[in-house]
């Protein structure tokens, strides 16, 4: 069978573009499959069931989210907050200096940074540890030994390929999940597992979710 043509660049979509899509996508499931044992060890089960007690805590307990990165991880983040929206909670995102709502000791802070180094993230959290002390600090990295990770009253490690780890990465892969994309797709998944986990706790049937869902429209 003769190659696919694009009919507006005729540029071929051949059997090595094909291979490299789903070499791609396979590395991406090899990474998930590979965090799923990674936080299946007692003590990294153990930092999730901390992260899931203090996160039901919040929405029984009314107190309000602060969800704080940056780039492709506030997306990730963003998804998290519509879904924490759906239980119930009030969130706040938090991603640059101008957009910082103050925080008070009752409330939950969240924070998601591959590196564990990003400037503007390192720069918001300052801002915020610095000048108060709130009831909980999650935050979720590859790098616990990073500033990002040693705040955390919870760290949850994700095992994922970041910005600071590229120059130890030269092989043919490398490009096929560039920059942060391992650790992206891992925390998506992640935290939407813990939202199932929270729903379920909390009673609420997809219904319920539905429901919220359309009301936030």
């Amino acid at each position: 069978m003769a190659d696919k043509t694009n009919s507006e660049g005729g540029k071929r979509v051949n059997g090595k573009a094909k291979e490299i899509l789903f070499q791609s996508m396979e590395l991406i499931m090899k990474n998930l499959q590979e965090n799923m044992e990674h936080l299946m060890k007692p003590k990294h089960f153990e930092h999730t069931q901390h992260f899931i007690e203090l996160v039901y805590d919040g929405l029984k307990n009314k107190r309000k989210f602060f969800l704080l990165a940056s780039g492709r991880s506030a997306f990730i983040l963003q998804c998290f907050a519509t879904r924490l929206v759906h239980l119930g909670a009030e969130v706040y995102m938090v991603t640059n200096l101008a957009s910082m709502p103050a925080l008070s000791k009752d409330d939950l802070l969240i924070v998601l940074s591959g590196s564990g180094t990003t400037a503007i993230v390192v720069s918001l959290l300052k801002n915020y540890v610095n000048t108060i002390k709130p009831y909980g600090i999650i935050t979720i990295t590859s790098h616990p030994e990073t500033i990002i990770g040693r705040v955390g009253d919870v760290t949850i490690k994700l095992k994922g390929r970041t910005k600071i780890d590229l120059t130890d990465r030269h092989d043919d892969t490398a490009i096929l999940t560039p920059e942060g994309t391992a650790f992206e797709q891992v925390a998506f998944t992640y935290l939407d597992a813990i939202i199932a986990e929270l729903a379920i706790k909390l009673g609420r049937t997809n219904e319920d979710l539905l429901k919220k869902h359309s009301e936030s429209i």
